[in-house]
């Protein structure tokens, strides 16, 4: 599972690009271990803004990040969006 810190930066970087969710998955999502990076999927980011937003990620927070778009419609994707714990959400 990731830091509380961790959590509150991605919530702030998350404001800041006016995404519409952030999904933490993977072994991230797992309260009983300690992995060594942070999965992240985004769903509604603008598609120039989405490595703009994974490098303020990267040097944001205390592990290296992996990051989905969910934009797209895969089998993987459904499967994060599905199972994906939620951490971050505009509200309508």
């Amino acid at each position: 599972m990731i830091s509380e810190q961790d959590k509150m930066t991605i919530m702030d970087i998350a404001r800041r690009y006016d995404v519409g969710e952030v999904l933490l998955f993977g072994s991230s999502a797992d309260p009983k271990l300690q992995a060594a990076d942070i999965d992240l999927a985004v769903e509604g980011i603008e598609p120039a803004q989405f490595f703009s937003f994974y490098g303020d990620l990267l040097f944001a927070l205390s592990r290296p990040v992996d990051l989905i778009d969910l934009a797209r419609d895969t089998k993987f994707n459904r499967l994060v969006a599905r199972e994906g714990i939620r951490i971050y959400g505009r509200t309508a």
